[in-house]
């Protein structure tokens, strides 16, 4: 059989211990005894395709989920390369870094407020975090009425559907990294 065993291997490590299983338990629901279970996730035996279709229908996944290499997943992108929103004559630049997606429940962005430059920001609807992390300057935060000013290397947290305003009061441009979290 052409599969690779390090791919088997860790795959069943990951899924058993993702779901809390002994080896006991994965041998109960796979059929497949619990030393053939601890050979194959150390990477000492080579499984048989009966072997690998026991274990993939009794964890009730796919035969390829444990064949397949995981792939990395990963890109490095500066604040600044996505698409520049702006906002009181270009003071104020927001860059969408990781967008909405319903399976993760936030998206985040990047912004900087130029000095002496407010940017009002309207109430969300539903149960909304916004969570603020001052990356240089410092960033006043009016919330409601209420005055916050977070300094460069602190953050803030707080619920987003009253009135709030950002305004830079540093000499210098203000960065903000913020992550918008859609709570249930």
């Amino acid at each position: 059989m052409d599969h690779p065993i390090e791919a088997v291997a860790d795959n069943l490590k990951k899924v058993r211990e993702n779901r809390g299983l002994s080896f006991e338990q994965l041998s109960d629901i796979t059929g497949v005894s619990k030393s053939m279970l601890r050979q194959i996730e150390m990477g000492k035996s080579s499984p048989t395709i009966s072997t690998i279709w026991k274990i993939a229908n009794g964890l009730r996944i796919s035969f390829t989920a444990l064949l397949r290499k995981p792939t990395l997943k990963a890109e490095v992108k500066a604040f600044t390369s996505g698409n520049r929103l702006t906002a009181e004559s270009e003071k104020y630049r927001l860059f969408p870094l990781i967008s909405f997606d319903p399976q993760q429940a936030f998206e985040t962005y990047y912004f900087e407020i130029d000095p002496e430059t407010a940017f009002t920001g309207e109430p969300h609807e539903g149960n909304i975090c916004e969570y603020l992390f001052v990356t240089k300057g410092t960033l006043q935060l009016s919330i409601n009425g209420q005055i916050f000013v977070i300094h460069e290397n602190e953050y803030i947290t707080f619920e987003a559907n009253l009135p709030h305003e950002y305004k830079c009061l540093s000499k210098q441009t203000v960065s903000v990294i913020m992550q918008v979290s859609y709570l249930p």
